[in-house]
Order: C-alpha cells, then sequence, then structure tokens
C-alpha cells in the first residue's frame, strides 16, 4: 500500500483545492487525519492473537477501507441537513463543509488510493468480504482504436475480472505493525516513507498546494483597496470638476 503519509499528503491537496481560501490549520489537521485514517486498520490485526478478539488477522486494508464508512457519513450529514440540522447549528457551515471535505478525503486519499492501485483495499467489507485492486490501463491505438485492461469480459458477455484478490481468509496485506500473517517471530518491520517518484512529488507538493490555498486571496485583498482609492480619487476629481464657483 501507498504509505501512510503519501495518504494524508493526497489528503490535503484535495482540501485545499475543495476550501480555497478557506483552507486553514484546522482543514489541514482534519485532511491529514481523514487521509491517514483507514490505515488505522493494520492495528485491529493485532487483536487476533491466541484468546483476543474473534477478529480475521488480515484487517488491514478491509476493517477501515470499508466505503459503508463514508457513506454513513455522508448520509448522516445529508439527513441533517434535511431535518434535525443539529450537526449544521453545532458545527456551523464553515464546519459542515469541512465535514464533507473530510468525508471526500477519506474515501478517495483514504480508500480510493488503495483500491485504485496493486495495493488493494476491501471496499465493500464485511457485507463482501473481497480485497480490490483496479488496475490496468486506458489507451487508443491505430488498430483497435479503443482498448482498456481493467475488465475482461467472458463468453457470455458479464465481467469475470474486476481484479479480486480473495477474502481476509486468503488475503494478507502486510504492514509495519503485521508484515507476515501468523506468529511474526524476528520478521522485519519496515515503514515506508515514499516508494516511487510520483509519492515524492505528491508529498513534497502538499504543503506547497496549502499555502498557496490559504493565501489565494491575498492578492485580490491587496488588490481590491487600490481599486476602490482609484475609483474615489476619480470621484473627487469628478466633484471638484463640477462643483459651482462664485464666478
Amino acid at each position: 500500500m501507498p504509505p501512510t503519509v503519501v495518504h494524508a499528503a493526497l489528503g490535503v491537496i484535495l482540501a485545499a483545492a475543495a476550501l480555497g481560501a478557506a483552507f486553514d490549520r484546522r482543514a489541514a489537521v482534519v485532511a491529514l487525519l481523514a487521509g491517514a485514517a483507514p490505515d488505522l486498520d493494520a492495528a485491529v490485526g493485532l487483536l487476533a492473537v491466541p484468546g483476543g478478539l474473534p477478529v480475521p488477522e488480515s484487517t488491514h486494508g478491509a476493517v477501515l477501507h470499508t466505503l459503508f464508512i463514508p457513506g454513513l457519513a455522508a448520509a448522516v450529514l445529508y439527513a441533517d441537513a434535511r431535518r434535525d440540522r443539529r450537526v449544521v447549528d453545532r458545527l456551523g457551515p464553515a464546519g459542515v463543509r469541512l465535514a464533507w471535505v473530510g468525508v471526500v478525503v477519506y474515501a478517495v486519499a483514504g480508500i480510493g488510493l488503495d483500491l485504485f492501485n496493486i495495493a488493494t483495499a476491501n471496499p465493500f467489507w464485511p457485507v463482501r468480504d473481497q480485497f480490490y485492486a483496479f488496475v490496468g490501463g486506458i489507451v487508443f491505438t491505430n488498430q483497435e482504436f479503443f482498448a482498456q485492461s481493467y475488465v475482461q469480459f467472458g463468453k457470455q458477455g458479464y465481467a469475470v475480472y474486476v481484479g479480486q484478490q480473495g477474502g481476509t481468509a486468503e488475503f494478507f496485506v502486510s504492514s509495519p505493525l503485521n508484515p507476515v500473517r501468523g506468529p511474526n517471530g524476528n520478521s522485519e518491520r519496515v515503514v515506508d516513507v515514499v516508494e516511487s517518484g510520483w509519492q515524492l512529488l505528491v508529498l513534497v507538493s502538499a504543503p506547497l498546494v496549502g499555502w498557496l490555498a490559504a493565501h489565494s486571496d491575498a492578492s485580490a485583498g491587496a488588490a481590491a483597496p487600490s481599486a476602490r482609492d482609484g475609483s474615489r480619487e476619480a470621484g473627487t476629481g469628478t466633484e471638484a470638476d463640477t462643483a459651482p464657483t462664485d464666478d
């Protein structure tokens, strides 16, 4: 899976793009947490020890990577806006907008970055226990015109491949907490920061994009007084020209 810091960095970029000049420290914290939160399901697997809780050991990529979490949060926000408005009254319009951004960041940066990657995610757990990896390509050629490798079709015409990897019983996603299935022993625990060039680019770009978004109205705010001053001067000149004289 992409390192957690990359999820968090992409979350900051998405939040900055959505909020613009309203992006601030609070928004940055929410985006960081929402982007990184799904990876906390790696810790749930630690409970699957002899005599522990009856949870599958392969929880990483499943328990908190399910789309039911952001889906439920979105449903609560939508229903509250339509009826009770308790959340709106408590958080205010700005807080509700930030909450919606957090939901989007959780789904896109937290889950989507793994789902549309060889890393895989279990998006419908526990209703359907299946890891998916939507990897492939879309090309236009001078022979086939259009070709894609995301979905393959069987003889009856139905889709037979959408990157299924198996369920928690068959498929295991490693993490620094659980590097291997079963007793860890002396297994090496590696905490990745970046694994490729694009991840480094996302990580480096996040603080810059956030800063630019937060200060996006600075130039406009500086230019506005100048424009007002100019019009005021013009108005003053006009009044002087049209003022009555003793002559």
